[in-house]
Formats: C-alpha cells, sequence, structure tokens
C-alpha cells in the first residue's frame, strides 16, 4: 500500500504559484540594474528549491519557530547573504520568459526529489510489510501453551 503526503502535491503547485505570482506582479517597464553580486542561475534555482521546502514547511508547521534559523541555514549551505538571493531575485524576475525557464528547472528538480523520496518510501514500507509478514509467520509456529506462558519481563 503507497501513502501519498500531501505535502508533495502541495509542493509543486505552491512553488509554481508562488513563484509565478511573484514573477508576474513585479513586471514594470523600469529597467533593474544588474546587481554586483549577481547569484549564477543553477545556483539561484538551487535556492528557489530550498525556499520552496521552507514555505511547504512553514506550511505544514505554522507555530515552528526554526523558520528563521533554517533560512539562515539555507543562506549558509550556499554562501550568500539574504541580500545577494532577493537581488538576484529582483533581477531575475524581471525576465519574465526565462524566470519561467528558472522555474521549470525547479520544478523538476523537485519533481526528482520527490520520486526519490516516493522511492525510498516505498521501500520502507515494503522492508515493514516484509519484516511483520515474518513475524506473524514466527509467531503462529509457536505452540498455545507456549504463547500463555508469562514472558520475562512479565515476570519481573
Amino acid at each position: 500500500m503507497k501513502r501519498v503526503l500531501p505535502i508533495r502535491s502541495m509542493t509543486k503547485g505552491m512553488l509554481f504559484g508562488t513563484l509565478l505570482a511573484i514573477s508576474y506582479s513585479c513586471i514594470g517597464p523600469e529597467e533593474i540594474p544588474k546587481p554586483k553580486n549577481l547569484l549564477p542561475e543553477d545556483t539561484y534555482i538551487d535556492l528557489l528549491v530550498e525556499v520552496q521546502h521552507l514555505i511547504t514547511y512553514q506550511n505544514a508547521y505554522p507555530d515552528s519557530v526554526n523558520s528563521d534559523s533554517l533560512t539562515s541555514l539555507i543562506y549558509d549551505k550556499y554562501q550568500v547573504t539574504e541580500e545577494e538571493f532577493l537581488a538576484s531575485h529582483e533581477y531575475y524576475q524581471k525576465q519574465v520568459k526565462e524566470q519561467v525557464g528558472r522555474i521549470d528547472e525547479a520544478l523538476l528538480r523537485l519533481k526528482a526529489e520527490d520520486e526519490q523520496l516516493k522511492a525510498h518510501m516505498d521501500s520502507v514500507w515494503e522492508a515493514n510489510a516484509r519484516r511483520d509478514s515474518i513475524a506473524r509467520a514466527d509467531s503462529s509456529k509457536i505452540s498455545p501453551e507456549l504463547k500463555s506462558q508469562p514472558t520475562l519481563q512479565e515476570k519481573n
């Protein structure tokens, strides 16, 4: 039996909706100058994926106090500051067609992660099912007289 986590189905829609809304709502006639410390596109896309994970976490655990520390860990992991990310985000989102491509790439990465997670969870479920069936088979071999005797824990 496969279990479907509701967070996974929310992830794709939330990322696409959030980033697309941000991208299109910030379209304006003014040109944004290229930031001095513009993040490479690949790093920027990695950060979009990480930010989406954070948003999903915040939605799953709205009362958690870990959000700020997780945000700091994300920026530390990529050795960027929040200001560098926001400046790069503002610059990249003004390039609408290219930004849609970057969002699509982030969605592909999230989908790949989702598939890996599903495969891992399926293997865990299968291992647990095998273990449970072995335990049931072993317990069926025990005679009723032996089953009625107290265990060592019950004796103490």
